[in-house]
């Protein structure tokens, strides 16, 4: 994490608490809905994001997120090799790190809450502590994010 931006986080209290660093990191809506459409839904390209996002974000707010959440070093990015403009974003080992924390925050909001409508469909086969879909998930956000011969692997 960029060590001013780092500062600026913990800068707020009196004292260092690891749980109010992360409510700074993550508390944002659209940052997390940002990363759950990279790491869940596999929407790498700016614009990808954009029209498959199920929130309607805007391309302000997207761009100011993904310009947040790289500067943060949760995601970093790759140029495409097929196209000279569009930037392929990856997650950090951080952004992998906190995907169990949004399936746990997803099984959370289906046990106490009653959305009005019908929920988006995720996988059924999770459960605590962690779920296999969680490390089945972890390991392939590792592979596909972290290993540098997969730029192109957001296409499949």
């Amino acid at each position: 994490m960029n060590q001013t931006i780092k500062s600026n986080i913990t800068s707020k209290a009196q004292n260092y608490c690891p749980i109010s660093t992360c409510a700074e990191v993550i508390a944002d809506h659209w940052s997390i809905i940002v990363l759950r459409d990279i790491a869940i839904c596999n929407q790498r390209t700016f614009r990808s994001i954009l029209a498959n996002n199920n929130e309607r974000i805007s391309s302000g707010v997207l761009a100011g997120r993904l310009k947040r959440l790289t500067d943060i070093g949760l995601l970093y990015f790759k140029d495409d090799p097929a196209h000279l403009q569009r930037k392929i974003y990856c997650l950090s080992p951080a952004a992998i790190d906190l995907v169990p924390i949004l399936i746990d925050m997803s099984a959370w909001a289906l046990t106490h809450t009653s959305p009005s409508k019908e929920p988006i469909a995720l996988p059924s086969n999770m459960e605590r502590p962690q779920s296999q879909y969680s490390k089945e998930l972890t390991d392939r956000l590792r592979s596909l994010h972290l290993d540098p011969s997969s730029a192109n692997a957001y296409l499949t």
